[in-house]
């Protein structure tokens, strides 16, 4: 009778399964690692591309306004005349203006033009409009967030002298508004982000 043979023995021991286990932790936490690092740079590309939507977005709509100038004026919500550009208004108000343009896709009767501000409130840089160009007292503006994590905003005005004024019309020798001599050409508009910086576009308008 033929012996039997020996058998090998099967598994591991106590320290192969200890070591398994160690490089299996090592190799998981870098795993980890890189996809944390994927999944943090996915999310801040995200916000990334968000803010510059909204950017382009405001800009957009800023550019809109400010090419479709109107020369007309309007009765304020006191029957005052007001010029078709105003600046410095208050109420965190820093520019008032009239634009054509106005869409109608219902068709409805009312004019093509809009009354058109832009305001700065706790760092947001908005954008009003009125229902009406002359208004009266209980006539309430519709407003709109335009831009986020805004630190300032500010106008300038271009004449056909290429002189920079920072109203219009602009002041003449004796101090008084005075458009009679100068066309519009340009607008610039300055905005200062709080993440981006200085952001600084010129329009062209028609005066």
């Amino acid at each position: 009778m033929k012996p039997l043979a020996k058998q090998n023995p099967h598994g591991f021991t106590l320290l192969e399964l200890l070591v398994a286990v160690a490089i299996f932790a090592v190799l998981s936490a870098m795993a980890y690692g890189g996809l944390r690092n994927v999944i943090d740079n996915s999310q801040q590309t995200e916000i990334a591309m968000q803010r510059l939507q909204q950017v382009q977005l405001a800009m957009l709509k800023i550019s809109r306004d400010l090419t479709q100038l109107s020369q007309r004026s309007i009765r304020d919500e006191y029957g005052n005349t007001s010029n078709y550009i105003l600046t410095g208004q208050g109420d965190d108000i820093f520019f008032e203006f009239t634009r054509s343009g106005r869409r109608n896709p219902a068709e409805m009767l009312r004019s093509h033009l809009q009354r058109v501000a832009y305001k700065i409130e706790e760092n947001t840089l908005s954008r009003l409009h009125w229902p009406h160009l002359d208004r009266t007292q209980e006539m309430l503006p519709y407003e709109s967030v335009l831009l986020e994590e805004v630190e300032s905003a500010s106008i300038r005005f271009l004449d056909n002298n290429n002189e920079w004024h920072n109203e219009w019309p602009p002041l003449s020798a004796t101090g008084q508004l005075d458009g009679s001599s100068v066309a519009l050409s340009a607008i610039e508009f300055t905005v200062t982000l709080q993440d981006w910086g200085e952001l600084v576009r010129i329009f062209m308008v028609s005066g």
